[in-house]
């Protein structure tokens, strides 16, 4: 069942939060910023991730603290061009691709409810 309700993200009592990065993201702003100021061991991870496997736009990464919600990290933004540099915009391709990846997440961890912020695509 789908329900769509607005308010802070954050205060969800869903098993798993779902949004949309940018392979590579340094989550400097909007709820990436918010998740990585609550849950700093999320970017320290993240970090590691992006450098050990070098992840591409269309992809997905989970992680899951001691404590709080699953993160599900849809990388539906195109990646920075440099180091300085900010993310692109989500496109269609990706938010198709990351979403077919996120039914098979599920599947797997046995989530029973999400979260999910909505998706801007820049179409």
């Amino acid at each position: 069942m789908i329900r769509y309700v607005t308010g802070d993200i954050l205060k969800t009592d869903a098993e798993a939060l779902v949004h949309g990065i940018a392979p590579h993201d340094d989550f400097k702003q909007g709820l990436a910023l918010s998740l990585r100021e609550n849950w700093p061991s999320l970017y320290k991870d993240f970090r590691h991730y992006c450098k050990t496997t070098n992840p591409s736009e269309g992809e997905l990464w989970s992680w899951k603290g001691p404590e709080g919600p699953a993160i599900v990290n849809l990388m539906t933004q195109e990646s920075p061009k440099n180091k300085q540099g900010h993310p692109g915009k989500a496109n269609l391709p990706n938010v198709n691709h990351c979403l077919r990846s996120l039914l098979k997440e599920v599947k797997k961890q046995g989530f029973k409810s999400l979260a999910i912020t909505k998706v801007a695509t820049g179409v």
